[in-house]
């Protein structure tokens, strides 16, 4: 039933409507690249004099994490990737439960219900072959006052007919809905590529695809190795990273704006070109995530280069609150913010790491 709802929705859909509202920025970029930065190292300030210093010790425990999650509660939430589970800890590190089994998790996210959204995989039949999916789960944790293994769990969004796609981000909606990062092989179609950003409905219903964004061309609009999404409380802002090399700009944003012109999701920041400002021309090699605090401050990890960037929220790079470095982090894949506390997954050592600012933002 799912999936046909699915085909009926995306059979109406007009590649023209997907292509028109980025056409121009596909042929606006610059082709003079600036060279990337080098990853900043922990306690090396560079031009302010309030750093992230690390918080001792770090959180072990898990396999392979791949995101992190500070919940509403709040709780910290990792994707214990390769354990295949959740697990919830309280704010002290300690380990309040697990979630059932769920093949690979990779990113979280928490609606208004404080339900969890988890993408992960599905070990599935399909035509009595035995195969292995994408898929977006959800946990009611309300409905078990948060006992994680005993909350339910229901496949919310999964495409059978799609084997090879996968989700990668997952980012809750003010209406309890949610947005989805897909990625897969086939790109070629203008109604229904791989490489897509999904709105869907509590209900797991698509509402359509996102048409700011679809894979064509290296600038802004377009896409390729989605890895994380990321909404604002009011959701009508939500951020992408993505990893392909043959992308310009890794991390884009985009605000749903109205004007005389019409209504439609409208790119947040223009491309920048100081060197080191979140868009600027490759500013990232492999951002996997970012994470956003009260004050609009943007957080972007890289595991290319084994740091945590961070930006205000005009785009301008915080050059001492940068951190990092291949004797800190090794292939961090997710970021959280809360109080004042970055939480890092630390995919390769098999940790979460915090770091703390050492004065008032």
């Amino acid at each position: 039933m799912l999936l046909s709802a699915m085909k009926s929705t995306l059979a109406s859909l007009d590649a023209a409507f997907l292509l028109c509202s980025f056409l121009s920025l596909a042929l606006s970029a610059c082709a003079n690249k600036p060279s990337a930065p080098a990853a900043p190292i922990v306690g090396d300030p560079v031009a302010m004099d309030t750093i992230y210093v690390p918080i001792e010790p770090a959180w072990s425990g898990f396999s392979k994490p791949e995101d992190v999650l500070a919940g509403r509660e709040p709780f910290i939430y990792v994707a214990d990737t390769q354990n295949d589970r959740v697990a919830m800890l309280d704010l002290a590190g300690r380990v309040v439960g697990y979630s059932k089994p769920i093949r690979r998790p990779v990113a979280l996210a928490q609606d208004y219900r404080f339900r969890l959204l988890v993408a992960g995989e599905l070990d599935t039949t399909i035509q009595g072959k035995a195969t292995t999916i994408g898929a977006v789960y959800r946990i009611d944790l309300a409905a078990t006052q948060h006992n994680i293994l005993a909350a339910p769990m229901e496949l919310i969004w999964a495409e059978p007919s799609k084997p090879n796609r996968r989700f990668t981000g997952v980012a809750a909606l003010p209406d309890n809905g949610f947005l989805v990062a897909r990625v897969g092989p086939l790109n070629t179609s203008a109604v229904d590529p791989d490489n897509s950003v999904l709105e869907i409905n509590q209900n797991g219903t698509l509402i359509s695809p996102v048409g700011a964004v679809a894979p064509v061309g290296n600038a802004i609009g377009s896409i390729a190795g989605l890895t994380s999404i990321l909404t604002q409380e009011n959701g009508r802002s939500f951020s992408i990273t993505q990893s392909d090399p043959g992308q310009q700009f890794r991390f884009q944003s985009f605000t749903y704006s109205s004007s005389s012109e019409g209504e439609g999701w409208q790119p947040t920041f223009p491309p920048q070109f100081q060197l080191g400002d979140l868009m600027n021309i490759e500013r990232f090699t492999r951002p996997e995530d970012a994470a956003q605090d009260r004050f609009g401050n943007i957080y972007v990890v890289d595991a290319g280069r084994d740091s945590v960037y961070k930006f205000n929220s005009k785009g301008m790079e915080f050059r001492g609150q940068s951190f990092g470095g291949a004797a800190v982090l090794k292939n961090p894949h997710g970021v959280a913010h809360h109080d004042r506390t970055l939480y890092v997954a630390d995919t390769d050592n098999n940790r979460i790491v915090r770091f703390r600012l050492t004065t008032e933002n």
